[in-house]
């Protein structure tokens, strides 16, 4: 092909086997997150530029570096969705559900964008799992979340997990230290690298995502945060982890725990996984009681995570599937036909049969031996042969792929045939 037409750096295929994959993980996500009472949505994957700054922050690589953004013909900032937080906020109000008594939970899944350097496990666009619980203030609710997660990480038999957790003040508390943490950083400007003195000014507490060791020495200087919550924070933690506790939910306390969006206060969380020598993060979450307020609405505090898919594939052994040499997707009838005539007649006879399996009709018009090989490359357990004394007969040849066993079946029994045979 033109290379000009290649997939564009950062995006991948996914397709036959891999696909297969995916939507069994996918199936188990949503039995779980129905059995916790969230529902789908779905919503644009463009969103007005400015629902990210508002949302996610000056001062986060997100918003400074990340974004996928451009103009309209008629001058309107759009975004492709960095996350999904924001958009569902967005919808929350938008569609009046704040009217709605109790909790609204909803869960998602689907793409994001960001222009992030290509690695393993990364993608410029890449798949989340996630939720968002929006109307309860509830620490008890927090932990139900972090529950939650894990219960979507247990759907599909990923191990070797931790638990991180931290508590990030609120808005009454969070200022004064986010005053102590700048006139620190001022201080030290000189030990701080050039690239990261902007944002010691403009985010200071988005330097504890930084990954430099500089930085992170720095860092390790200056009093963590949760040592300066307020009375109301402390005892929100505090129940948070005595519920924790009570679910036999094993934890870590991290203090460097701030994740690396703007809205999150109070319960901040993290789930990684070792693989080999290595410990990514599969997902992260938190509270955003104030997203909301600064999206328009009434203060209404919520709560939510994502999942990275990709990173969370890789975890479980599922390397990417070079697509030049996946299979393709596997049935339980293979039609083999010799001829145009037979291929119209196939079609016809085992109609009824897609009620019930997945059939493939071969229409190449290959040698029959070659319709074969394709049937035991399919995965299939029941090969049917038509031809010109199949149709003559009114019959098909009926194969049994596992005993070798083949006898001729009329065309209007085929069903009570191939069930006979596969059960």
């Amino acid at each position: 092909m033109n290379p000009k037409y290649r997939r564009l750096k950062g995006t991948r295929d996914i397709l036959l086997e891999e696909v297969e994959r995916w939507r069994w993980c996918e199936e188990r996500w949503e039995e779980v997150l129905a059995r916790y009472g969230y529902g789908e949505i779905r919503t644009p994957i463009i969103e007005s530029t400015d629902l990210f700054l508002r949302s996610v922050g000056e001062g986060t690589d997100i918003v400074d570096k990340e974004m996928y953004t451009f103009e309209t013909k008629g001058g309107e900032s759009l975004t492709l969705r960095p996350e999904m937080t924001a958009s569902v906020a967005r919808a929350y109000l938008e569609n009046g559900l704040s009217r709605q008594p109790g909790t609204v939970k909803f869960y998602y899944i689907g793409p994001m964008f960001r222009h992030d350097r290509p690695q393993a496990g990364r993608y410029r666009q890449f798949h989340q799992v996630g939720i968002e619980a929006i109307g309860s203030a509830s620490p008890v609710l927090d932990a139900e979340v972090i529950q939650t997660a894990l219960a979507c990480f247990d759907a599909v038999d990923a191990d070797g997990l931790q638990v991180l957790l931290n508590a990030t003040g609120c808005a009454a508390c969070r200022p004064a230290y986010l005053d102590g943490l700048r006139v620190f950083l001022r201080e030290n400007r000189d030990r701080l690298p050039e690239r990261f003195r902007r944002r010691s000014e403009v985010n200071p507490l988005r330097l504890y995502d930084a990954k430099d060791e500089t930085v992170q020495a720095l860092l390790a200087e200056h009093p963590p945060i949760h040592i300066s919550l307020c009375d109301a924070c402390r005892d929100h933690h505090a129940v948070v982890r005595g519920v924790l506790d009570d679910l036999g939910v094993d934890y870590q306390e991290d203090p460097t725990l701030v994740r690396g969006l703007d809205y999150y206060t109070r319960t901040t969380f993290e789930i990684t996984a070792e693989r080999g020598h290595k410990r990514s993060s599969l997902c992260g979450g938190g509270r955003y009681d104030d997203l909301l307020a600064q999206c328009g609405g009434a203060p209404t505090p919520a709560i939510g995570f994502s999942i990275g898919i990709e990173r969370t594939l890789r975890h479980l052994g599922d390397e990417p599937v070079d697509p030049q040499r996946s299979r393709q997707s596997p049935v339980d009838v293979y039609v083999a036909c010799r001829g145009t005539a037979a291929q119209r007649y196939a079609l016809v006879a085992t109609d009824r049969l897609r009620g019930a399996f997945r059939v493939e009709i071969d229409t190449t018009d290959r040698s029959l031996k070659s319709q074969l090989k394709s049937a035991a490359a399919r995965g299939a357990g029941v090969v049917l042969i038509a031809g010109e004394d199949e149709m003559a007969s009114g019959q098909l040849q009926l194969k049994n792929l596992e005993t070798g066993v083949q006898f001729p079946a009329p065309k209007g029994e085929i069903l009570t045939a191939v069930r006979e045979v596969l059960g």
